[in-house]
């Protein structure tokens, strides 16, 4: 982004300066990331100090008497001021603005990660999220003193900033949190999955569902799997190879149920596989993704798994077991 071009395009928006194709640049711009629009309304706030400063230039020369009973032309003075008045009043008149902003409604973002592999977010206190594909993320303009809270359907990566006053929580659609201060750590729960993971890279976080009677404090390096349905968890050691991966485009299977593999195919490449034997789903897939296209994968799958085989039906493909061939 040319910052430079953007502040000059800003200017003559607020001086409602801008031709069609100025305008056309200017909602580009503007559309194209969470910093545009950050420089947008900073400048904005700047703009509506200095009309909040405006001096009507009709002012007529009023004398003014002091004790030394010097007249003032007063419409010079102001003038001759202003250079140092100006600057100090906007910073402050800005600051007010700020703070009554902070008064106002709340207004949520909504981020979708829709057949992406990775989309890149940076949430108004300065932590940095990744949404893989499938999920959605929603986060407030700003956070409050309380709590930092933004809400996940799918899957992320977050880095949060350090904060100890002031806890970050993800929160699925189910209630779930998990609470961190600041550290590093990534949650999955999609809706069809039957399962809750939360892999810890650095820090310590609590992971704390409805379906439970007391919050789990992890450690890093650590994996959390949580069943929906029995309510049963586990904690495993972990490395953070599948998600630095992901971050990088790269999808990673170390001995993956096939089940668990499809649903990420799926999601990322906007495709439906099925399953259609159930005896497949167990079987255990170890793959390194990056370039490949679906039928690609779909053959990599097929020569790792001898009793596999598939076929495109219609919009679908199809995964079944390879019939024993009769002797």
């Amino acid at each position: 982004m040319d910052k430079e071009k953007f502040e000059k395009l800003i200017f003559k928006f607020h001086n409602k300066e801008l031709s069609s194709e100025e305008k056309v640049e200017f909602e580009s711009f503007l559309s194209s990331s969470d910093e545009a629009r950050k420089i947008f309304h900073q400048w904005n706030l700047v703009y509506k100090a200095s009309q909040a400063l405006s001096i009507n230039k009709e002012i007529p020369e009023i004398p003014f008497s002091l004790t030394e009973k010097k007249t003032i032309n007063w419409r010079r003075w102001l003038a001759n001021s202003a250079a140092i008045i100006t600057i100090p009043l906007i910073l402050g008149f800005t600051y007010l603005l700020i703070d009554k902003y902070k008064t106002g409604p709340v207004v949520y973002n909504e981020v979708a990660a829709t057949n992406a592999k990775v989309v890149n977010i940076s949430l108004p206190d300065g932590s940095k999220v990744s949404l893989y594909a499938g999920s959605t993320l929603k986060y407030p303009d700003r956070f409050s003193d309380e709590e930092r809270l933004v809400i996940l359907d799918g899957e992320g990566t977050f880095e949060v900033k350090s904060n100890p006053k002031n806890p970050f929580y993800v929160e699925t659609t189910d209630g779930t949190r998990v609470k961190a201060y600041g550290t590093k750590f990534s949650v999955r729960d999609y809706d069809a999955d039957n399962t809750i993971q939360v892999y810890l890279e650095r820090g310590i976080v609590d992971f704390n569902s409805p379906r439970l009677n007391h919050p789990i404090t992890m450690k890093p390096d650590t994996r959390l799997v949580f069943n929906k349905t029995d309510r049963k968890y586990t904690i495993s050691n972990s490395t953070p190879n599948e998600y630095d991966a992901y971050e990088q485009g790269i999808l990673l299977f170390n001995n993956k149920p096939l089940e668990e593999v499809v649903q990420k195919l799926n999601r990322v490449y906007g495709v439906d596989i099925v399953i259609q034997d159930e005896s497949l789903k167990e079987y255990r897939f170890t793959a390194t993704i990056k370039d490949e296209s679906i039928y690609q994968i779909m053959n990599m799958l097929s020569l790792s798994t001898p009793q596999l085989e598939w076929k495109r039906q219609g919009q679908k493909i199809i995964l079944t077991q390879k019939l024993k061939s009769k002797i």
